[in-house]
Parts: C-alpha cells; structure tokens; sequence
C-alpha cells in the first residue's frame, strides 16, 4: 500500500505542476525539449546527427531493439507484458501481422482473447446488449440500479479497475463512447448552468456530439486554445475563460476535461481540474487518452469528477466487428446537475442506456451441462457460496502489469518512436537536408502521453496528404489514421510562425497522422510503423501512390457519367 501511495504521489506531483507559475512552458523549455536530451548521450544510435536517407539504410529489428534497451535499459523489466501478449493475445502475434495500434480511443479489453475463443463458441460477441430508453436522470440512476448478477459484478470489477469508490458513484452503460457524450448533453441542466468549456486540441467526434446538443440548447460553446507546434494549452486564456463565469452568480457550466490529447499526447495539469472547481463548475474528465493503469495516479480523494467517460471493449485485436460499450460515471453528489425537463431535449433518441448479459452457459443453468458448456464456463465464472464470480482476465492482467510497468514500456516505446521518426530524412546535403517527418506535439518530453502525431513531407517539402498515409498504413494493417488538429494558433519567433504556416495551424485546422500506442503494443509494433513510414522516402513511393489516386478518381468520375 505504501508503494502504491508514493507512486500516486510521484506522479502527482509531476502532473500537478500550476500551469499559473512562471515555470510554466516557456519558449526556451519548447526549445529545449526538440533536444535528443532524454536517452544517455552515446548509448543510442539515435543521435540527432544521424540520419536515414532509405528503407534500406534502417537498421535491422535485433540491431534496433538493442539500441531500445541500451537507451531504455528499464523495459526489459516489462517483459510481463511480452510473455502475456504471447499467451494470452495470440491473435496479435506476428504470424497475424497486424500491429497493435490503439488508434481509435483508449478501450481496455475486459477479456483476453484466448478466453475470448473459449467463450464465444459461434457467437461474434460475449454480451447480450439490450437498449432502454430513459426520460430524466433520475429515471436513468434507478435503472442503473438494478442490476442482474453479471452486470453488478461487471459494475464491481470496472468500478475497482478506475479506482472509483462504489459509494460515491453511479454507473451507467452506454452503446459507445460518444452515447455517453450525447445522454450527458441531454440531461445536463443547461437552462441553469449555461456554460460548456472543452479543452481538445483536436476534432473528436463525441465531443462535437455534445457540442450541437448545447447548441440547440442556446449555449455558446468555447474552447481552449493551444499553441503551435507544441500543442500545448495556452494558460492564460483557459484561466481567464474558467474565471469569467465567476462574476456571474450561479451561472457556472460544464467543464469536459481529458487531461491528455489522444492524437498529440500533449499533457494538461490537473490544476485545471481543481480550478475548474473551485469556481464552481462541474468537471466531466475523459478518461479516453489515459493508460490503462493511469486512473491509479489521479488521487480522487483530492480530484473527484463530477463525471466520468470511459470505455471498454471486449478483446483486443477484433477488428471485423469490434463490441463494447461505454460508461458514464455519475457522481451522486451531483446528480442533481441532471435536471433537464423533457422539454428541453433535443432529441429524445440520444437516451439510451444499456443492460449487459452474457451470452455463455452458467454452471446454474440446468438446461445444459454438455462438457463444452463447463469448460467454457469454467473460465470465466467460479462458483463461490452460490454467487458466480465473473473472471474480467483482460482488466486482471492491466492490473498485474501495474501503472509504473504500463507507464514505463509506453515512455521507452514512444519517446524511442519519435527519435526515430526524426531521423528520417530525404537525400541531400547536410545545409539543404528535408526531414521526412515533422512532430506535431510535444516531442521528447518525459510528461508526454503515448500519442504521437507528425507530418509526412516529400523531397520537394510538400506535405503528403494524411488521408494518403491511413490508407496505405491500412494495406499493410497497420493502425494510422488521419486527425484533425483544432484550435491551434502559431506563437513566438519567425521560425515558428512559418512551421505554422507548413502545417496549416493559420486556418486553426491541422491535418495531421497520428498513432497510439497500448499496453499490449510491442517493439516490432514500433519498429513496424518506423519501417512503413520510412518508405516515403523514395519518391516513386509516392510518386505512384498520387497517380493510382488520381486514376481511381478519374473512374469514379467516369462511373458517375455513365
């Protein structure tokens, strides 16, 4: 316990730095950190003098994972994580050649994928979901009262998994993430509290869900903004917008919160949180960009949400017909904020919420008793004093690997990532060299999350669309995608006003690819993106890939004439 305690504490103290200080970002730190500072001088080949010019030119797998290892002598202590991916993961083997890229949302498997396969049988999912709509908050809390015996145990287990007490906080189950977003919007009393501040640096489809429910509610939105290239929040005008609502008596609002960007990795301190709410505004955090094991290092009993958005999925790597849900944390000391009259939804649709059963056999049901039936029971339900007590293996196993072995292999695994992606550079003199890849976002930060969002530029320094990037990434299964960046503005000298320029921030929209990194993501997942994006440094390359879009727009063209 003691150890669990200074962890938080560490970690608390860090993150909890005032972004009000004057040891706030400053430029000279911005510039500071685009050093290769963090890995030991002259223990990795990674330097910033070098340079790869080729796919060909890259080093090897082995030779590159022993450059990790010397750089990050730590990771080889989470070979844990390793020795479950093989054992308990073997759809992300390489055999599979699919690399494991959270690349949507933070979604924490519930289930491991080999007791996934026990389980299934012929069924696509282990859940029965059925729907109920609801027509206030209190009708959605009692509803999410009564649960069956799966879904209270299912309630327990994730309750404890988010290190949330039972006692303070309601759980609803929704279809999905943005579900979640949408019945928040809908309930929340607006008419009283007419305010919503978000703090997003890029277009996320959940938030902008309930962004157009407060609009229609007659809310006028605002949003934090952030600087360019380094994502980070600009501190002064965020404190001044939260301030603001202070000189309005009972006017507060709803302050969506998500403590790291899931596309840059940018990280925000929890003083905002706290800020947030000593001026009387309710705090939404979004857990969608956190690690697994990172609600550990929140400290709750000094920053208590009054909402929470998580979600889950059943095992990872089920890419043909991904199933879970969403969960909306209600705090019950705050239920009251959910007092919006029917008449004030906008549509009542959005008020969906979600019982869960599971589709396996019980050991109680006396209909069948094949032997298959209790295998497949036995992995996942113990019989206890006539309770079944539901085994959530992919929950269990973040839980074994713990925050401090999580947090290291993601710190080794990105920050070896981005110093290897800025190595990567286009033929030429050393005067006239063109990097093949720019960092939008922190860079080697030790605070940065495992997010990673760059740029891809030609020989000639012309950005490659990113849309291009996802769809190529996707022949080879790889998990890019193409994001947008928002609310970003350029700051500082020239130098960083035409980097601005280079990546469109002056329309305060950034295309950008981005990449996210998991728990159970590995150094050939790593290696793998390094490799594929290393490819655009031949021309041809992308030479090629323009004119085959181009042709396949000329036959849709030509299709749509016809």
């Amino acid at each position: 316990m003691s150890s669990h305690s200074s962890t938080q504490e560490a970690c608390f103290n860090v993150c909890c730095s005032s972004p009000f200080s004057s040891h706030s970002m400053t430029q000279k730190q911005e510039e500071e950190e685009l050093e290769f500072s963090v890995i030991t001088p002259g223990a990795s080949f990674l330097t910033k003098d070098i340079k790869f010019t080729s796919q060909e030119s890259l080093p090897p797998l082995r030779t590159s994972f022993y450059d990790l290892i010397t750089a990050f002598p730590d990771y080889l202590q989470t070979n844990q994580a390793d020795h479950l991916r093989s054992t308990e993961y073997q759809n992300l083997s390489c055999s599979s050649r699919h690399v494991l890229l959270s690349h949507t949302r933070q979604q924490q498997p519930l289930f491991s994928y080999s007791q996934f396969r026990q389980l299934s049988g012929l069924n696509n999912s282990l859940f029965t979901l059925s729907y109920t709509q609801v027509s206030s908050g209190k009708e959605m809390l009692l509803l999410a009262r009564e649960e069956s015996l799966f879904q209270s145990s299912m309630r327990k287990r994730i309750m404890s998994f988010m290190n949330l007490e039972e006692s303070e906080y309601d759980m609803i189950l929704t279809r999905d993430r943005s579900s979640a977003f949408k019945i928040l919007a809908e309930l929340y009393s607006f008419k009283t509290n007419p305010n919503l501040l978000t703090v997003y640096n890029y277009e996320d489809e959940a938030v902008e869900g309930m962004i157009r429910i407060s609009e229609k509610k007659g809310v006028k939105p605002k949003s934090a903004e952030f600087s360019w290239p380094s994502t980070e929040v600009v501190s002064e005008k965020l404190k001044r917008t939260i301030l603001r609502s202070k000189r309005k008596k009972d006017k507060r609002g709803l302050f969506v919160f998500p403590l790291q960007s899931l596309v840059t990795g940018a990280s925000y301190s929890y003083s905002w949180m706290s800020l947030a709410q000593e001026n009387q505004w309710h705090v939404l955090l979004d857990t969608s960009a956190l690690g697994s094991k990172d609600m550990d290092t929140l400290g709750l009993s000094l920053f208590r949400p009054d909402f929470l958005i998580c979600s889950f999925t059943e095992v990872l790597g089920q890419d043909d017909e991904p199933t879970g849900f969403g969960c909306l944390f209600v705090k019950k000391s705050s239920s009251q904020a959910l007092s919006e009259a029917p008449e004030g939804f906008t549509d009542p649709a959005n008020l969906k919420v979600i019982k869960a059963e599971p589709n396996w056999k019980t050991r109680n049901d006396e209909s069948n008793l094949e032997d298959h039936n209790e295998a497949s029971t036995s992995a996942i339900e113990i019989e206890e004093d006539d309770k079944a007590i539901i085994e959530f293996r992919g929950l269990d196993h973040a839980d074994s690997l713990g925050l401090i072995l999580i947090s290291r292999r993601l710190k080794s695994l990105t920050l070896w990532l981005v110093r290897a992606l800025t190595c990567l550079k286009h033929p030429g003199s050393y005067q006239m060299e063109t990097p093949l890849v720019r960092i939008c976002g922190p860079k080697t930060r030790l605070d940065r999350g495992a997010s990673v969002s760059f740029n891809v530029f030609d020989w000639q320094g012309e950005k490659v669309d990113p849309l291009m990037v996802e769809r190529l990434a996707e022949r080879e299964k790889i998990g890019l995608r193409c994001a947008y960046l928002q609310k970003v503005g350029s700051v500082g000298n020239k130098k960083r006003r035409d980097e601005a320029r280079d990546g469109q921030s002056m329309s305060l929209r950034v295309s950008v690819v981005s990449v996210r990194l998991g728990f159970m993501t590995n150094f050939d997942d790593v290696f793998r993106v390094w490799g594929f994006v290393s490819r655009f440094l031949d021309a041809d390359f992308v030479e090629k890939e323009k004119w085959r879009k181009k042709a396949l727009e000329r036959k849709q063209m030509t299709g749509v004439i016809v």
